[in-house]
């Protein structure tokens, strides 16, 4: 009997916060979590769905706890034992009011999300509600979430989370949910108890004391459903003024696009907060709707987690993709939408057909997305800009062609030169991601970098500075020596983590000074510099990155730290390295 064929079970899903709440207003609905929402919705469950980074904004408005009372999240060692059936007043209470007003008890299944933001508040609060709804409702829990993918990368540091997840719970998926997570609930509901999850793709296991998962699930492309948030907790307040001339609500949209797309997430999550002090004044709240048609990734860029297991291309046609867009835009009331594909221009005539079916039926969108220069003509540049791209953001990360053809990009240089002046002229904002830090990029080689992003400064946006760490399910992560490292594990590595972002939370710093959790190895230079060496020689050339960017986002950061009354200091993100984990 399938789902549809019998009373539909109920299924309350949660999303374990994180600490962006306690910085910034949230400006996109949890994007995994709607996918599984909607298809377990098609499958005929009903779903009661609830983001906790809500309940966790209103109650640090409220002033309810502080940064400080959060440590408990942040110590390994009280945070499993509370989730391994240990008595934490604390942490039991806490998670008790985040849960105040949902029905668990009428759930047959609850599911957790343990977020996608590489933060450890979400995945620890996870944990803890996981223990919290088995301990004083006795109701399954299964857990997924990318941040999952993330702990699996860096099993070995992080052990002991995974033997307590696994141990303690129902099922943990680490891979796409939107399937699994509907056969999972099936079997419980079905008290199918022989369906083990060693049989499911992407789900973890213990083999003795081993943490192991089976091959992912393939994606499903499926727009998502957010249909149960507060949904005003994610607007971004953007300016509009429908009684003024054209020309002023010309310049308003303008705007709009600038604060959505132009600026850094730092910046624009600042006018964000700014404008929300300005409603009913020529500010509305409007959401921005996320959305992927595309997984998996042709080319094999080492440094990459999709160079090791390669994974069969799944993509949507363009008929559904425009159908999802369009009908994300008409059901949430807005024409704007950030696109988290691999790359958007990733089929050979995508571009042509997509952009002639948004314009000959005169759908009105704005979006962003990432792109690879390969192959984008003059032409087609103007074909998306007509379709309503408004930024792409390019995978440069570096413009030295020793390290270019070390890590195998594929990028010719003169080619992305190329593009970054059309995009200029045609109207579209181009970002590029950075990466230094690279195992035996030398001075030389650091230097081509900076000249084509000084080369190339007018025509570039922004670009995201990144420094290189080792990916275990990366070609690079998995064949160290091959690329000249000899990785350097620490046994304490989680709480050092750990210990970092609780300074970081304490400390108060914005959200552009987050520390790197992906440095959970570190690596000596294969005849070459240490890893203490290594650290010394990054500061500087982040510094330098940072000074070649656009002043323009300096001066924006000062005037709305003015409209704030915020200390007028540089953003982190522009001036400094993220925090040390050391």
């Amino acid at each position: 009997m399938t789902a549809n064929e019998r009373s539909p079970g109920r299924v309350l899903i949660i999303v374990a916060p994180g600490e962006q709440p306690m910085f910034t207003r949230m400006n996109l609905p949890p994007f995994g979590t709607g996918i599984v929402t909607a298809s377990l919705r098609q499958a005929g469950y009903e779903v009661d769905l609830n983001d906790l980074n809500s309940d966790l904004w209103r109650m640090w408005q409220a002033e309810e706890f502080t940064k400080a009372d959060l440590r408990p999240f942040y110590d390994e060692r009280a945070f499993l034992d509370y989730a391994n059936g240990g008595e934490n007043e604390f942490l039991d209470t806490f998670a008790g009011r985040m849960l105040a007003g949902k029905d668990v008890a009428a759930a047959d299944v609850v599911g957790i999300s343990a977020g996608g933001d590489f933060s450890f508040l979400e995945m620890n609060s996870a944990l803890v509600l996981a223990a919290h709804i088995k301990r004083h409702y006795g109701k399954p829990v299964v857990l997924g979430g990318n941040n999952l993918d993330y702990l699996m990368q860096f099993k070995d540091a992080f052990h002991g989370w995974w033997s307590t997840c696994i141990s303690q719970f129902t099922a943990a998926v680490t891979g796409p949910g939107e399937d699994v997570f509907v056969d999972i609930i099936e079997g419980l509901l079905a008290n199918r108890k022989q369906l083990l999850p060693v049989v499911r793709p992407g789900v973890a296991r213990l083999m003795g004391n081993s943490v192991l998962r089976s091959p992912d699930a393939v994606h499903r492309i499926i727009a998502p459903d957010f249909d149960g948030l507060q949904l005003e907790d994610y607007h971004n307040f953007v300016r509009s003024r429908p009684e003024a001339s054209p020309r002023k609500q010309a310049v308003d949209e303008q705007w709009n696009r600038m604060q959505l797309y132009q600026f850094p997430a730092y910046l624009s999550w600042m006018a964000n907060d700014a404008n929300a002090q300005n409603v009913g004044n020529g500010a509305v709240g409007k959401l921005v709707m996320p959305y992927v048609f595309n997984y998996n990734c042709p080319y094999n860029c080492a440094f990459c987690t999709e160079s090791l297991d390669r994974n069969k291309l799944v993509h949507a046609t363009v008929d559904d993709i425009i159908s999802d867009m369009v009908g994300l835009t008409e059901k949430y009331d807005t024409p704007y939408l950030y696109l988290f594909n691999n790359y958007f221009n990733l089929v050979n005539g995508f571009v042509e057909e997509f952009s002639s079916r948004v314009v000959l039926n005169g759908v009105n969108l704005n979006w962003s997305d990432c792109a690879r220069f390969n192959s984008l003509t003059y032409e087609r540049l103007e074909m998306l800009a007509e379709s309503g791209c408004r930024k792409l953001t390019f995978g440069l990360e570096t413009a030295s062609t020793k390290m270019l053809k070390i890590i195998d990009k594929r990028v010719k240089l003169n080619e992305a030169e190329r593009v970054l002046r059309w995009c200029k002229e045609i109207g579209i904002w181009a970002d590029l991601e950075i990466i230094t830090g690279m195992p035996h990029e030398d001075e030389a080689n650091f230097a081509e970098t900076t000249a084509f992003l000084e080369r190339n400064a007018e025509y570039i946006n922004y670009f995201n500075v990144n420094r290189y760490f080792v990916a275990p399910k990366s070609l690079m992560g998995a064949k160290p020596e091959a690329y000249g490292m000899k990785l350097r594990k620490f046994p304490d590595a989680s709480q050092r983590l750990l210990d970092a972002n609780y300074r970081w939370l304490v400390k108060d710093l914005d959200m552009s000074y987050k520390p790197q959790n992906f440095r959970v190895y570190e690596f000596d230079e294969i005849d070459g510099r240490t890893a203490e060496q290594l650290y010394d020689d990054i500061g500087p050339k982040i510094a330098k990155l940072n000074g070649i960017q656009s002043n323009d986002f300096q001066d924006a950061w000062h005037v709305l730290s003015m409209r704030q009354n915020r200390p007028g200091q540089a953003p982190a993100r522009m001036s400094n390295e993220t925090m040390s984990v050391s």
